[in-house]
Formats: C-alpha cells, sequence, structure tokens
C-alpha cells in the first residue's frame, strides 16, 4: 500500500515547538542552545535572558544539581539515549519548582547534544504532598490522626526495643466534652478540641509524637524518655492546662485526665498494649478525683 500524503514542512514542526505548552530545549556543553518561549516563562525569565545563562545547572536547585550533572554527562557519553525523571527547579524569583524531564541524545553542529522537555508539575506535586499530609493528620487540630500516629509509634517502639530504651506512653482525653457540646454547642467542642492540641503541642516537644486518635481521646508517645520522666510530664501537662484555664475566654473550663503507661522493653510491648494500659491507667486517675 503506497502512502499519498504529502511530507510535513519543516515549518509546521517549528511552529508545533515553538508554541508547545511543554517546554522544549536543547543543550550543549551544559548550555542552552535552544529554548521555546514557553520554557523561558516557566522559569520566570525572557528567552533572551534564558539563553544567555552560563549553565543550565543554574536552574536547578542545589539539592538536585549532581544528578542533572550525571545525567547530562551519560547522555553525552553515550552511556544513555534517553532519560525521564524529576528534578527541582529555581525560578529567576529564587522559588523552587517540581519539574518532569524527559529528554534523548542528539547531535546539533556534528557534536553531541541532548535535546528534551520541561513541564511543571509542581500543582500537582504540591497536591500529592497534601493528599499524604491529609492521610496522616487530623483535619481538626492539625495533629497527627490515628494512622499517622499508627506509622510513627510503630517506628520509635522498634528503636527503642533495638536500644532497651524505657517506653512512656501518654493517653488523655477532654472531661465532659458532651456537656461542652451541649451547652454550648459543637462550635465550642470543636474548639475545645483544638485548645486541647494547643495544650498538647505547648506541653510537650516538638520531636515527640502527639496525635487525636480518637473524638476526645489524645495520645502523646514521647522520644528518648527516660523511666523516672513519667510523673514529670503529666505534672507538665497538668500546669500548662492550668496556664491555659487562666488565659482563656472561653465559655467552658478545658479539662483534661491522663494516663501514663510506663512500660519495660524487655516485656516487649505493643502500641495497643501500651495504650490499653495508659487507658486504664487514665480511668483509675479519673475514678480517684471522682472519691476525693
Amino acid at each position: 500500500m503506497t502512502d499519498n500524503s504529502d511530507p510535513i514542512p519543516l515549518d509546521t514542526f517549528r511552529v508545533l515547538v515553538e508554541e508547545s505548552l511543554t517546554g522544549v530545549y536543547l543543550i550543549q556543553q551544559d548550555r542552552l542552545v535552544y529554548a521555546n518561549r514557553r520554557l523561558a516563562e516557566i522559569f520566570g525569565y525572557t528567552r533572551e535572558e534564558f539563553l544567555r545563562l552560563p549553565s543550565v545547572l543554574d536552574l536547578i536547585a542545589d539539592s538536585h544539581r549532581d544528578l542533572v550533572r550525571e545525567k547530562l554527562r551519560q547522555r553525552m557519553a553515550g552511556e544513555l539515549t534517553a532519560v525521564e525523571y524529576t528534578v527541582r527547579g529555581i525560578r529567576k524569583d529564587r522559588q523552587l519548582i517540581d519539574l518532569d524531564v524527559r529528554s534523548v541524545r542528539t547531535v546539533h553542529n556534528g557534536a553531541p547534544a541532548v535535546i528534551g522537555s520541561m513541564l511543571d508539575i509542581s500543582d500537582r506535586t504540591q497536591l500529592e504532598r497534601s493528599l499524604r499530609e491529609l492521610s496522616l493528620t487530623d483535619e481538626l487540630t492539625g495533629l497527627y490522626n490515628r494512622r499517622g500516629f499508627s506509622i510513627l509509634a510503630e517506628r520509635q517502639l522498634a528503636l527503642a526495643l533495638r536500644n532497651s530504651q524505657p517506653l512512656l506512653l501518654i493517653f488523655t482525653d477532654v472531661d465532659g466534652l458532651k456537656a461542652i457540646n451541649d451547652t454550648y454547642g459543637h462550635a465550642a467542642g470543636d474548639q475545645a478540641l483544638r485548645d486541647t492540641a494547643a495544650v498538647l503541642r505547648a506541653t510537650y516537644r516538638s520531636a515527640d509524637i502527639i496525635a487525636r486518635i480518637g473524638g476526645d481521646e489524645f495520645t502523646v508517645f514521647p522520644v528518648n524518655a527516660i523511666e523516672s520522666s513519667g510523673g514529670i510530664l503529666t505534672e507538665r501537662l497538668d500546669d500548662v492546662l492550668a496556664r491555659h484555664a487562666k488565659q482563656s475566654d472561653r465559655p467552658f473550663k478545658l479539662s483534661l485526665t491522663a494516663g501514663l503507661a510506663c512500660v519495660d522493653p524487655a516485656q516487649c510491648p505493643t502500641i495497643e498494649s501500651m495504650l490499653a494500659e495508659a487507658d486504664r491507667q487514665l480511668y483509675e486517675r479519673r475514678a480517684e478525683r471522682g472519691r476525693k
């Protein structure tokens, strides 16, 4: 079967490249020999400014510069003919952007060169990061949720067991949250939960794993804790909570009850068994308050 279609004029290809919504480039000896208008726009330059840059590596974040340099070397040397990877770029205004890079080895004016495309995928990667964060954090308080806590706490537990470190875990809940909701409305109940998160952040270190694992249930897994610090950690929570109560203008008084699990690593505990022990201690402490 004979193909009788007319060949596409070369000028048509030039227009396609020039007007492409994807950045297109030609690199030789680490310098941009050609860049279409879209590529310059991605980086915030005019095309004239863009082509005067001393090196294409000036457009790459420090953390990815060695990677790009090696990829260029491999293609120029003929070790690789084509690559696809993501890289962090630097715009003219110094803003970092995420780029999808696809390129192939070619020859330009008798010497090795690389021709390829770049697509700005910053919005997509930001969305992916946000979704990952949402899957691990509690939307209301910004603390880790149960899933986030489980992942991080399991890692910390494994490290502590490997190093034979004592294990402490604090479990706390909001006293009378239902009464707050019934009396002042659910918006006040939500505020009580946010206030609890703020109190826990103010009490414990940023390295400690703090999470909201249920409706009014919170937990803290202190990192590198020592056995004798258990009482200090719960006393510190009481002190911060008392300061919060003095400064608060809420219509309700925030009250928390906390239980502490202090576990010998030789017992090979699990996160669930530690939570259960801390929960038991919490209810004992609450019952003791009720008897006073």
